[in-house]
């Protein structure tokens, strides 16, 4: 229970992280869509190759900030599939153990 429920504090965080990087974004002179966008796609790890994208890689904050969003979005992806693995694998012995 106690693994399902890191899953969920991995995903309120991922969309507190994502609210804070947008409004960073939007400080340093994006706009409110693209700068949502752009956390978004940095925190999933997906890229797209845009003018906006350009943008911030030219800009410093920008880039440490799209660079810190890809380091967490990666760190929840292990955690959240450790903590599934650990809920079925836990489920799956008790259920074994009560069998017998």
């Amino acid at each position: 229970m106690a693994a399902l429920a890191s899953v969920f504090v991995v995903l309120t965080l991922s969309l507190l992280i994502n609210r804070i990087a947008t409004v960073v974004l939007t400080l340093t002179g994006l706009s409110r869509e693209s700068a949502r966008f752009q956390a978004r796609s940095a925190l999933t790890g997906v890229g797209f190759t845009t003018r906006e994208s350009e943008q911030i890689v030219r800009h410093r904050v920008r880039r440490e900030t799209i660079s810190v969003l890809m380091l967490l979005g990666n760190v929840g992806i292990v955690t959240t599939i450790s903590s599934l693995l650990l809920t079925f694998l836990m489920s799956i012995r008790d259920s074994g153990s009560s069998a017998c």
